[in-house]
């Protein structure tokens, strides 16, 4: 009832108090109705008769009379008040004490050029017209503004709305800044909805303040729920938009490369993707490229880009020196700027070292396989190193980015622990199987049921398959980054390949990749459906499987040109990514975990705006935070180690970030991390009021209002039209009043001129 009242009147106080005015008709009637003692005569008689032949159409002319005046009363009271039939044209900041919330969209399309301004700027503007306006009335308003970066911090909270406040805020809008995120209103919404409802003293209204994008309203049933019991509790919600058509918009959504074997001297192979988020075709757009801050003579142009779709590239950058370097491609103008801008940092090894097992050394497995990776390290990037399995026993294999086991019988348990290490941290394994293998060692020790390193249960004896034809192949090759060289149709290279031998799969393995539960992928078979080559993951690492041999024993791959560049593509396949640099989305923290046998507690971040002043943290215990401690202890337990934590969540700005650690003998070290504004800020479509009103429901009293619409901040002249008419009624009822109570009183007629008596 408060809530209703305080909607519908300017002046509410007067409202109650009025009310009860009507009273006093009611009571002065019923004075007026009170009995006296009867004194009988004759003359009485006559005129009581007369009351009870006129009693009914008496009674209906006093009711009547008394409601005139009842009516009279409350037509004062609504003047006093001030009624308003449309709540909508009721100033927010008119009347009872009022609490509002403003929910403020700082995600990356608020960054959409409109003109001179961007979306963010028209929402800035909104909440300084907001302010402005109740600060008209001090005493009477509060006012509370959340981001939907950081729902649960407001950035103001309840303050008392006046000239100084007013000045205050202002200087708190010139340094907040929009984010290159994506954020969930969903949140936002919550954290508004908390505050409001705690709050049942005021009349309580909620503005979100957003460019209300399409994908952002897509199933919202969780959006729909809270935007309902925000209005079930009597919460006046406005939508407030701040675009009001979609601009055209292209974006570099995709810039990936073959990272993980990026040497000196090689040509490193870039792959970039652009889409179109217009509703127009984009032709000619030109993309440049920034090797390490200086702009390359080389220029990608795409001719014509769809509407809506994506199209890929690829391109290849060659670096003169090893250690980190940073690639940045950038777009020309259009309303979304952020998104224009795409960045990758490549760690450039001198050479890409193999490792090359050979069970047997007389067979020269590893010969063609050293010619196919290595004949010529300054062109391949690689680096090939043959040994016998008592390698892996004596010597460390992380500095190799591949192991290759060509035609190994079995491996002892202390060379096939650090094998598995090896993988399960991230290195690279082929597998090539040949004559010296053994298969009961292969199923026990290395299959182990599908948990080992080996992905398939192989047979007991090695067949012998027969080619159907000279022309037609015996090998049929999947659409695998491996068999790259093998794709096409009547593909030469493909038609001349030839298995002669090879170990079959145990029967009592499922042949279909489907219908088993591990992740193991079929990508070679022979014509007799037999399975011939896999690819499979071992903790971090991956793994290629191919049951026949690597030099041309049981084929004759290697007597052909598509041996190299297969090899070449298998080595890129499962080279170790673990030396990958990093890559994130703006916006997620850098959470750093540090050993603190090997590093000091002291940590400096350079971000992309700062690259000379750092940001020094400093890292503490992991459970610091729970158990009070000072970070002194480096030890839990009195065994075990406790890691350092340091978190920074200053990651917004899209570039890269350089993490710089001392270890315990003072000597410096970096990581970088690469940030990028994610995708799904570049659709700028927008979400019609229809889409809004049916995700959240019709049945629902939420006001929506266009960009650019500002009278339901200071709202009309409310009620002017509707006091018009009640002064018009009141009239009449007054006018109506004295005639009837005219009529019906005592007025003796005054005695004419020259009578007797």
């Amino acid at each position: 009832m408060e809530t209703w009242i305080a909607s519908h009147f300017l002046n509410p106080a007067f409202v109650l108090g009025g009310a009860a005015l009507v009273a006093s008709p009611i009571i002065i009637h019923l004075i007026n109705r009170m009995r006296y003692r009867r004194v009988q005569f004759a003359a009485m008689e006559f005129l009581l008769q007369s009351q009870r032949r006129n009693r009914r159409r008496i009674l209906i002319e006093q009711l009547l009379l008394l409601l005139l005046r009842i009516l009279i009363v409350l037509g004062i009271v609504a003047l006093i008040a001030r009624l308003v039939l449309d709540p909508s044209e009721l100033s927010l900041f008119q009347g009872a004490q009022s609490h509002h919330v403003v929910v403020l969209d700082d995600s990356g399309s608020m960054r959409d050029q409109l003109g001179e301004s961007t979306a963010w700027d028209e929402s800035l503007e909104i909440v300084r017209k907001l302010v402005a306006e109740g600060s008209r009335r001090p005493g009477t308003q509060k006012f509370t503004l959340l981001t939907l970066s950081n729902p649960d911090q407001p950035l103001v909270t309840q303050r008392d709305v006046d000239e100084t406040f007013l000045v205050e805020l202002d200087g708190k809008l010139r340094n907040q800044k929009c984010t290159h995120q994506t954020l969930d209103l969903v949140k936002g919404l919550e954290g508004a909805s908390n505050v409001l409802l705690e709050d049942r003293a005021t009349v309580r209204h909620l503005h979100v303040i957003s460019d209300y994008r399409q994908p952002d309203w897509q199933e919202q049933q969780s959006l729909a729920q809270i935007v309902k019991e925000l209005d079930s509790a009597g919460v006046t919600i406005n939508l407030v938009k701040t675009v009001g058509r979609r601009n055209g918009n292209l974006g570099i959504t995709r810039l990936t490369g073959d990272l993980q074997v990026a040497s000196v001297g090689v040509p490193v192979r870039f792959s970039l993707t652009i889409q179109n988020f217009s509703d127009q075709v984009a032709t000619k757009v030109p993309v440049n490229i920034f090797q390490d801050g200086q702009k390359l003579p080389l220029t990608i142009n795409f001719d014509r880009i769809e509407v809506g779709v994506a199209v890929d590239q690829e391109f290849d950058l060659t670096f003169d020196s090893p250690g980190r370097h940073r690639v940045d491609l950038r777009l020309g103008p259009d309303s979304l700027l952020a998104d224009n801008d795409r960045f990758i940092s490549v760690e450039v090894s001198p050479v890409n070292r193999v490792l090359i097992i050979e069970g047997n050394p007389a067979n020269d497995d590893g010969e063609y396989l050293v010619d196919a990776l290595a004949a010529d390290p300054g062109i391949t990037g690689y680096s090939a190193q043959l040994e016998t399995v008592d390698y892996l026993r004596r010597r460390s294999i992380d500095e190799f980015q591949s192991v290759f086991m060509l035609n190994v019988s079995d491996l002892p348990a202390d060379a096939l622990a650090p094998l598995e290490e090896y993988v399960k941290t991230g290195g690279g394994l082929a597998w090539f199987l040949g004559d010296e293998i053994r298969p009961s060692f292969y199923i026990s020790e290395l299959y182990k049921g599908g948990a080992g390193l080996f992905p398939v249960k192989i047979g007991i004896v090695a067949n012998q398959t027969q080619s159907s034809g000279d022309s037609e192949p015996d090998t049929e090759f999947s659409e695998h980054p491996i068999f790259g060289v093998f794709q096409g149709q009547e593909n030469p290279f493909t038609e001349l390949t030839r298995v002669f031998e090879y170990f079959p799969v145990s029967e009592d393995w499922e042949f279909d990749d489907q219908q088993r539960s591990d992740n193991v992928q079929t990508i070679a078979r022979l014509t007799n459906r037999q399975p011939l080559a896999f690819t499979a993951s071992y903790g971090k690492g991956t793994i290629f499987t191919c049951l026949t041999t690597c030099a041309p024993t049981w084929n004759n791959w290697a007597r052909y040109p598509s041996f190299v560049p297969t090899m070449l593509d298998l080595e890129k396949f499962i080279a170790r990514r673990d030396r990958i640099l990093e890559t994130r989305q703006s916006g997620e923290p850098i959470q750093l975990s540090l050993n603190p046998a090997e590093f000091l507690d002291e940590v400096e971040i350079f971000s992309p705006d700062d690259t000379d002043s750092p940001t020094r943290l400093k890292a503490a215990p992991a459970n610091a935070a729970s158990s009070g401690s000072d970070g002194a202890t480096a030890k839990s337990a009195g065994t075990l180690l406790v890691r350092l934590q340091a978190t920074y969540r200053d990651t917004d700005t899209p570039g890269i970030y350089r993490v710089r650690l001392l270890d315990q003998n003072q000597t410096p070290t970096e990581r970088w991390i690469t940030f990028n504004v994610p995708t799904e800020e570049s659709d700028l479509s927008l979400a019609t009021t229809e889409l809004i009103r049916k995700q959240l429901g019709d049945n629902l009293e939420i006001l929506i209002h266009e960009p650019g619409e500002f009278s339901w901040i200071a709202g009309r002249d409310a009620g002017q039209e509707v006091r018009f008419w009640l002064i018009v009624i009141l009239f009449v009822i007054l006018l109506a009043e004295q005639l009837l109570a005219c009529k019906l009183s005592f007025h003796p007629k005054a005695a004419t001129a020259g009578s007797n008596n």
